[in-house]
């Protein structure tokens, strides 16, 4: 690889208006902008077309994978809850989609991140749970966003995270605690196998998992640290280590 050619990095899209006669894949701005950036990566954006994917020959064509957030929740049959109207809405598309990006991801050892609905998606291709709303939970408190339509303050540091010394978070931060937003209502529940707790908040609340016995980068926050992730240390840190890991990749 030379200098003037980036690592890529496959982005995880979402479908819109899946019941109308346009739907349409998307992504947030600030995921690409990111790994752009502060990451110093060349995102590319994966449809959520499932099936239609060769997903095998898809990762081996990548660097690294980010999973992103989504207003959209994994579907409760994957992880054989009833579904219900707090757990709505899904995307069983993107489902599909990134299920198969992750197994594939840690088969070929390509470096994954994952954050919020991502993050959940890993913890339950795993095997593991969620809670539908944590907020009804005794002793949780509501983690969800303050919606006040300002970014500043909806993305802005909300609460405190411990962080554990065992974990991949710990080795970026060096730090064993850090401040987060909080833009979720649904949260781990159960872990899913080979994962450990990075991180939890206060409350209890599993706030970043990683997979010691994985040879290749895999982190998952519940929180957003793409937003302004150069503006914000943690954030900056987090994406420069999977940039690392994913420039390992591509040498």
């Amino acid at each position: 690889m030379t200098n003037s050619v980036l690592p890529i990095i496959g982005v995880s899209a979402c479908l819109y208006k899946a019941d109308t006669p346009k739907p349409y894949h998307a992504v947030d701005d600030k995921y690409l902008r990111a790994v752009a950036v502060s990451s110093n990566t060349m995102p590319v954006i994966i449809p959520a077309l499932g099936d239609l994917l060769d997903i095998p020959k898809l990762v081996s064509k990548l660097d690294g994978i980010m999973l992103t957030g989504s207003a959209s929740n994994v579907h409760p049959d994957r992880y054989n809850t009833a579904p219900s109207r707090e757990a709505e809405p899904y995307d069983p598309m993107r489902d599909q989609t990134t299920f198969a990006l992750i197994q594939e991801a840690l088969e070929q050892e390509v470096p994954l991140l994952a954050i919020c609905r991502g993050f959940q998606e890993l913890n339950v291709a795993l095997g593991g749970s969620l809670y539908p709303q944590i907020r009804d939970i005794p002793g949780r408190m509501d983690h969800s966003s303050p919606d006040t339509k300002n970014m500043e303050i909806d993305y802005g540091p909300n609460h405190t995270i411990s962080i554990s010394k065992e974990g991949c978070l710990f080795r970026i931060l060096k730090s064993e605690e850090t401040k987060v937003n909080s833009l979720h209502y649904q949260a781990v529940n159960q872990l899913g196998e080979g994962l450990i707790a990075d991180a939890v908040a206060k409350d209890g609340t599993v706030e970043a998992i990683s997979m010691p016995g994985q040879k290749s980068f895999v982190l998952g926050v519940q929180w957003h640290p793409e937003y302004k992730a150069n503006d914000n240390t943690t954030s900056k840190a987090i994406f420069k280590a999977f940039g690392d890991a994913v420039s390992h990749r591509a040498k």
